[in-house]
Protein backbone atom coordinates (compact mmCIF):
# COMPACT_ATOMS: atom_id res chain seq x y z
CA UNK A 1 0.00 0.00 0.00
CA UNK A 2 1.34 3.41 -1.00
CA UNK A 3 0.73 6.08 1.65
CA UNK A 4 1.88 9.69 1.54
CA UNK A 5 1.70 11.81 4.68
CA UNK A 6 0.69 15.39 3.83
CA UNK A 7 3.08 18.21 4.64
CA UNK A 8 0.38 19.82 6.79
CA UNK A 9 0.24 16.77 9.09
CA UNK A 10 4.04 16.70 9.42
CA UNK A 11 4.12 20.45 10.12
CA UNK A 12 1.44 20.06 12.77
CA UNK A 13 3.35 17.32 14.57
CA UNK A 14 6.60 19.25 14.32
CA UNK A 15 4.92 22.35 15.75
CA UNK A 16 3.47 20.33 18.60
CA UNK A 17 6.81 18.71 19.39
CA UNK A 18 8.66 22.02 19.54
CA UNK A 19 6.04 23.86 21.60
CA UNK A 20 5.26 21.21 24.19
CA UNK A 21 8.97 20.91 24.98
CA UNK A 22 9.65 24.66 24.91
CA UNK A 23 6.67 25.76 27.02
CA UNK A 24 7.62 24.00 30.30
CA UNK A 25 11.28 24.96 29.85
CA UNK A 26 10.36 28.62 29.43
CA UNK A 27 7.88 28.38 32.31
CA UNK A 28 10.52 26.96 34.65
CA UNK A 29 13.06 29.64 33.66
CA UNK A 30 10.54 32.44 34.25
CA UNK A 31 9.43 30.94 37.58
CA UNK A 32 13.03 30.57 38.72
CA UNK A 33 13.87 34.18 37.85
CA UNK A 34 10.68 35.51 39.41
CA UNK A 35 10.79 33.64 42.72
CA UNK A 36 14.41 32.47 43.10
CA UNK A 37 12.90 29.06 43.89
CA UNK A 38 15.18 26.04 44.08
CA UNK A 39 15.30 23.80 41.04
CA UNK A 40 15.57 20.65 43.19
CA UNK A 41 11.78 20.14 43.47
CA UNK A 42 11.50 20.52 39.68
CA UNK A 43 14.24 17.92 39.18
CA UNK A 44 12.45 15.64 41.64
CA UNK A 45 9.30 15.98 39.55
CA UNK A 46 11.26 15.06 36.42
CA UNK A 47 12.43 11.90 38.18
CA UNK A 48 9.22 10.91 39.95
CA UNK A 49 6.99 11.14 36.87
CA UNK A 50 8.83 8.56 34.74
CA UNK A 51 9.48 6.35 37.78
CA UNK A 52 5.94 6.31 39.17
CA UNK A 53 3.86 7.53 36.23
CA UNK A 54 5.42 5.29 33.59
CA UNK A 55 7.53 2.44 34.98
CA UNK A 56 5.70 1.46 38.18
CA UNK A 57 2.27 2.17 36.67
CA UNK A 58 3.12 -0.17 33.80
CA UNK A 59 3.24 -3.19 36.15
CA UNK A 60 -0.45 -3.28 37.16
CA UNK A 61 -1.28 -1.74 33.78
CA UNK A 62 0.09 -4.81 32.04
CA UNK A 63 -1.98 -7.25 34.09
CA UNK A 64 -5.13 -5.14 34.00
CA UNK A 65 -5.05 -4.09 30.36
CA UNK A 66 -2.47 -5.98 28.30
CA UNK A 67 -2.32 -9.57 29.57
CA UNK A 68 -5.10 -11.95 28.62
CA UNK A 69 -7.10 -12.62 31.79
CA UNK A 70 -10.73 -12.25 32.95
CA UNK A 71 -10.15 -8.77 34.40
CA UNK A 72 -8.40 -7.39 31.31
CA UNK A 73 -11.12 -8.78 29.06
CA UNK A 74 -13.79 -7.01 31.11
CA UNK A 75 -11.90 -3.72 31.19
CA UNK A 76 -11.09 -3.77 27.48
CA UNK A 77 -14.65 -4.60 26.55
CA UNK A 78 -16.16 -1.68 28.46
CA UNK A 79 -15.21 1.85 27.41
CA UNK A 80 -16.01 3.41 30.77
CA UNK A 81 -14.26 0.81 32.88
CA UNK A 82 -11.24 1.10 30.60
CA UNK A 83 -11.26 4.91 30.86
CA UNK A 84 -11.89 5.12 34.60
CA UNK A 85 -9.60 2.33 35.78
CA UNK A 86 -7.05 1.99 32.98
CA UNK A 87 -6.85 5.64 32.01
CA UNK A 88 -7.78 7.42 35.24
CA UNK A 89 -7.34 5.48 38.46
CA UNK A 90 -3.92 4.02 37.70
CA UNK A 91 -2.56 7.43 36.75
CA UNK A 92 -4.14 8.98 39.82
CA UNK A 93 -2.72 6.44 42.25
CA UNK A 94 0.81 6.35 40.86
CA UNK A 95 1.32 9.99 39.88
CA UNK A 96 -0.26 11.48 42.98
CA UNK A 97 1.35 8.75 45.08
CA UNK A 98 4.73 9.60 43.64
CA UNK A 99 4.15 13.28 44.27
CA UNK A 100 3.14 12.66 47.88
CA UNK A 101 6.13 10.36 48.50
CA UNK A 102 8.49 12.96 47.05
CA UNK A 103 7.24 15.71 49.36
CA UNK A 104 6.89 13.46 52.40
CA UNK A 105 10.28 11.77 52.31
CA UNK A 106 12.66 13.33 49.78
CA UNK A 107 11.85 17.04 49.78
CA UNK A 108 11.59 17.71 53.51
CA UNK A 109 13.75 20.82 53.12
CA UNK A 110 11.68 22.07 50.18
CA UNK A 111 8.15 22.46 51.49
CA UNK A 112 7.34 26.09 50.85
CA UNK A 113 4.40 26.66 48.54
CA UNK A 114 6.62 27.89 45.74
CA UNK A 115 8.38 24.51 45.84
CA UNK A 116 5.05 22.89 44.98
CA UNK A 117 4.89 25.04 41.85
CA UNK A 118 8.45 24.10 40.93
CA UNK A 119 7.69 20.43 41.41
CA UNK A 120 4.52 20.68 39.32
CA UNK A 121 6.42 22.31 36.48
CA UNK A 122 9.02 19.55 36.61
CA UNK A 123 6.44 16.75 36.76
CA UNK A 124 4.12 18.18 34.11
CA UNK A 125 7.04 19.44 32.05
CA UNK A 126 8.65 16.01 31.80
CA UNK A 127 5.33 14.51 30.71
CA UNK A 128 4.95 17.29 28.14
CA UNK A 129 8.47 16.73 26.80
CA UNK A 130 7.76 13.00 26.67
CA UNK A 131 4.76 13.72 24.44
CA UNK A 132 6.87 16.08 22.38
CA UNK A 133 9.41 13.34 21.68
CA UNK A 134 6.53 11.09 20.60
CA UNK A 135 5.45 13.78 18.13
CA UNK A 136 9.00 13.97 16.73
CA UNK A 137 8.97 10.20 16.39
CA UNK A 138 5.81 10.42 14.29
CA UNK A 139 7.48 13.06 12.13
CA UNK A 140 10.40 10.70 11.48
CA UNK A 141 8.02 7.87 10.59
CA UNK A 142 6.10 10.14 8.22
CA UNK A 143 9.23 11.41 6.49
CA UNK A 144 10.53 7.85 6.17
CA UNK A 145 7.30 6.67 4.54
CA UNK A 146 7.24 9.64 2.16
CA UNK A 147 10.85 9.05 1.15
CA UNK A 148 11.02 5.25 0.97
CA UNK A 149 7.46 3.93 1.11
CA UNK A 150 5.65 1.73 3.62
CA UNK A 151 7.82 -1.25 2.77
CA UNK A 152 10.72 0.06 4.79
CA UNK A 153 8.58 -0.03 7.95
CA UNK A 154 6.76 -3.29 7.34
CA UNK A 155 9.60 -5.39 5.97
CA UNK A 156 9.86 -8.60 7.97
CA UNK A 157 6.65 -8.01 9.94
CA UNK A 158 3.85 -10.52 10.11
CA UNK A 159 0.36 -9.70 8.87
CA UNK A 160 -0.96 -8.46 12.20
CA UNK A 161 1.96 -6.12 12.87
CA UNK A 162 1.94 -4.89 9.28
CA UNK A 163 -1.73 -3.98 9.66
CA UNK A 164 -1.02 -2.17 12.93
CA UNK A 165 1.85 -0.12 11.47
CA UNK A 166 -0.18 0.69 8.37
CA UNK A 167 -3.12 1.85 10.49
CA UNK A 168 -0.80 4.09 12.50
CA UNK A 169 0.64 5.74 9.40
CA UNK A 170 -2.84 6.17 7.94
CA UNK A 171 -3.91 7.87 11.16
CA UNK A 172 -0.95 10.25 10.98
CA UNK A 173 -1.71 11.00 7.31
CA UNK A 174 -5.33 11.82 8.14
CA UNK A 175 -4.43 14.21 10.96
CA UNK A 176 -5.23 17.87 10.20
CA UNK A 177 -2.61 20.47 11.10
CA UNK A 178 -4.62 21.97 13.95
CA UNK A 179 -5.05 18.71 15.88
CA UNK A 180 -1.44 18.38 17.08
CA UNK A 181 -0.40 22.03 16.60
CA UNK A 182 -3.35 23.53 18.50
CA UNK A 183 -5.31 20.86 20.37
CA UNK A 184 -2.20 18.92 21.33
CA UNK A 185 -0.52 22.03 22.70
CA UNK A 186 -3.65 23.16 24.57
CA UNK A 187 -3.88 19.69 26.11
CA UNK A 188 -0.31 19.89 27.39
CA UNK A 189 -0.85 23.36 28.84
CA UNK A 190 -3.97 22.11 30.62
CA UNK A 191 -2.03 19.11 31.92
CA UNK A 192 0.82 21.25 33.25
CA UNK A 193 -1.64 23.55 35.02
CA UNK A 194 -3.33 20.50 36.50
CA UNK A 195 -0.04 18.98 37.68
CA UNK A 196 0.95 22.24 39.35
CA UNK A 197 -2.43 22.37 41.09
CA UNK A 198 -2.20 18.80 42.36
CA UNK A 199 1.35 19.46 43.55
CA UNK A 200 0.00 22.22 45.79
CA UNK A 201 -2.55 19.78 47.25
CA UNK A 202 -0.05 16.97 47.74
CA UNK A 203 2.52 19.25 49.36
CA UNK A 204 -0.08 20.48 51.85
CA UNK A 205 -1.08 16.87 52.58
CA UNK A 206 2.52 15.81 53.13
CA UNK A 207 3.36 18.87 55.21
CA UNK A 208 0.54 18.90 57.75
CA UNK A 209 -1.86 16.26 59.07
CA UNK A 210 -4.94 18.47 58.84
CA UNK A 211 -4.47 18.57 55.08
CA UNK A 212 -3.87 14.82 54.68
CA UNK A 213 -7.32 14.25 53.08
CA UNK A 214 -6.10 16.34 50.15
CA UNK A 215 -3.96 13.41 49.04
CA UNK A 216 -6.84 10.97 48.30
CA UNK A 217 -8.74 13.97 46.91
CA UNK A 218 -5.89 14.55 44.45
CA UNK A 219 -6.10 10.89 43.38
CA UNK A 220 -9.84 11.27 42.80
CA UNK A 221 -9.43 14.53 40.87
CA UNK A 222 -6.70 12.98 38.71
CA UNK A 223 -8.89 9.96 38.04
CA UNK A 224 -11.80 12.16 36.98
CA UNK A 225 -9.65 14.21 34.61
CA UNK A 226 -8.08 11.26 32.83
CA UNK A 227 -11.40 9.42 32.67
CA UNK A 228 -12.86 12.15 30.46
CA UNK A 229 -11.32 10.38 27.46
CA UNK A 230 -14.26 7.99 27.81
CA UNK A 231 -16.58 10.63 26.37
CA UNK A 232 -14.58 10.60 23.12
CA UNK A 233 -14.18 6.82 23.03
CA UNK A 234 -17.93 6.46 23.49
CA UNK A 235 -18.53 8.89 20.61
CA UNK A 236 -20.39 11.32 22.87
CA UNK A 237 -18.23 14.40 22.20
CA UNK A 238 -15.53 15.54 19.78
CA UNK A 239 -11.84 15.88 20.53
CA UNK A 240 -12.24 19.66 20.48
CA UNK A 241 -15.01 19.45 23.09
CA UNK A 242 -12.82 17.20 25.23
CA UNK A 243 -9.94 19.67 25.17
CA UNK A 244 -12.30 22.46 26.18
CA UNK A 245 -13.54 20.32 29.09
CA UNK A 246 -9.98 19.54 30.18
CA UNK A 247 -8.98 23.20 29.99
CA UNK A 248 -11.99 24.25 32.06
CA UNK A 249 -11.38 21.47 34.58
CA UNK A 250 -7.72 22.47 34.96
CA UNK A 251 -8.71 26.11 35.41
CA UNK A 252 -11.10 25.20 38.23
CA UNK A 253 -8.41 23.07 39.90
CA UNK A 254 -5.95 25.96 39.57
CA UNK A 255 -8.43 28.33 41.23
CA UNK A 256 -8.82 26.16 44.31
CA UNK A 257 -5.09 25.34 44.42
CA UNK A 258 -4.32 29.08 44.27
CA UNK A 259 -6.56 29.71 47.28
CA UNK A 260 -4.66 27.03 49.18
CA UNK A 261 -1.36 28.42 47.92
CA UNK A 262 -2.20 31.85 49.36
CA UNK A 263 -2.85 30.39 52.82
CA UNK A 264 0.58 29.40 54.20
CA UNK A 265 0.35 27.55 57.49
CA UNK A 266 2.74 27.75 60.39
CA UNK A 267 4.96 24.90 59.16
CA UNK A 268 5.26 26.50 55.73
CA UNK A 269 6.26 29.79 57.35
CA UNK A 270 8.85 27.98 59.45
CA UNK A 271 10.29 26.32 56.34
CA UNK A 272 10.52 29.66 54.56
CA UNK A 273 12.22 31.29 57.54
CA UNK A 274 14.66 28.38 57.75
CA UNK A 275 15.52 28.71 54.08
CA UNK A 276 16.00 32.46 54.44
CA UNK A 277 18.33 31.86 57.38
CA UNK A 278 20.38 29.35 55.40
CA UNK A 279 20.53 31.61 52.35
CA UNK A 280 21.71 34.54 54.45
Amino acid sequence: MNITVPTSAIAGLLTEGILVIAIPVILLIVWKKKTKASLKPAVAGMIIFPLFGILLKAIPGYFLLMADNPVSRVLNSNIWLYSIIGGGLLAGIFEEGGRFVAFKFFLKKYRSNKDAISYGIGHGGFESAYMGLAAFNYVILALTVNAAGMGVLTAGLDEANTAAVTAQIQSIAATPFYVPAVLGVVERISAIVFHISMSVLDLAAAREKKYLPLFPLAILLHTLMNSMIGFVLAGMISTIALECMLAAYSAVMAFFAYRLYKKPDEEEKAVVNEQLTVDS
